[in-house]
């Protein structure tokens, strides 16, 4: 893996010298926003941040609506992978607002659910929940079912962080099994693994109840 990141750095700034060489400013946006991406996945944050602030300034100075929004985008993820969620909250609504004018449908829906994705951490659950609920029904309308799935999955996780493991059950069963359906064998896994852990839970709940009224609880088989 790091050796593909090495490569995928190596492409990126032969490109970058390139467009920079060339004059192509639309071009040399898109390499920084690429090595930008590489960095945040190698949790190099200050460096992302560097890069996705050069694609920015380039994308708004060129007038690219796409580019700026894009380049808002990763550096509200950045700051959200730092626990920083008041830049991350600006950052996010500036791209929503963009992907909003330019009609972007997936684009807004991966805003809404970075913003949900904040709000939850902050257990500001009924506004992640509207986020969250607003996202599903964009995926859901563009048939977008992986994204759709993952929405499903963060729906169930913000059920579970509020105790509310029936809800999150039913969704996480629901995202395993689009993810099931189209084949994406590893986020299933993922989300099974969540719901088996909620299952403990509730077992577990389920079986100190019985001992507090005395009636002996039952477990199931799965």
């Amino acid at each position: 893996a790091q050796n593909d990141y090495s490569q995928a750095i190596t492409f990126y700034s032969e490109s970058l010298k390139i467009y920079t060489d060339i004059g192509d400013r639309a071009g040399k946006a898109t390499a920084l926003s690429g090595l930008a991406e590489v960095h945040q996945a190698q949790n190099d944050y200050r460096q992302a941040i560097t890069f996705y602030s050069e694609s920015l300034q380039l994308s708004i100075d060129i007038g690219d609506c796409g580019g700026k929004a894009s380049a808002l985008y990763g550096l509200a993820e950045v700051h959200r992978a730092q626990n920083e969620y008041s830049h991350a909250i600006i950052f996010y609504s500036q791209c929503l607002q963009i992907r909003t004018d330019i009609g972007d449908r997936a684009g807004r829906a991966d805003a809404l659910q970075g913003q949900a994705q904040v709000h939850r951490a902050r257990k500001d659950f009924d506004q992640a929940m509207a986020f969250l609920s607003e996202a599903l029904e964009i995926f859901t309308a563009i048939g977008v079912r992986h994204k759709r799935a993952a929405i499903l999955g963060c729906i169930a996780d913000t059920h579970r962080d509020q105790d509310d493991h029936n809800d999150a059950m039913q969704h996480y069963e629901q995202a395993a099994e689009i993810f099931k359906q189209i084949g994406h064998t590893r986020d299933e896994v993922k989300v099974l693994e969540k719901a088996a852990d909620l299952r403990r839970i509730m077992e577990q709940k389920g079986a100190l109840a019985g001992c507090v009224t005395g009636t002996a609880p039952v477990f199931l088989e799965y």
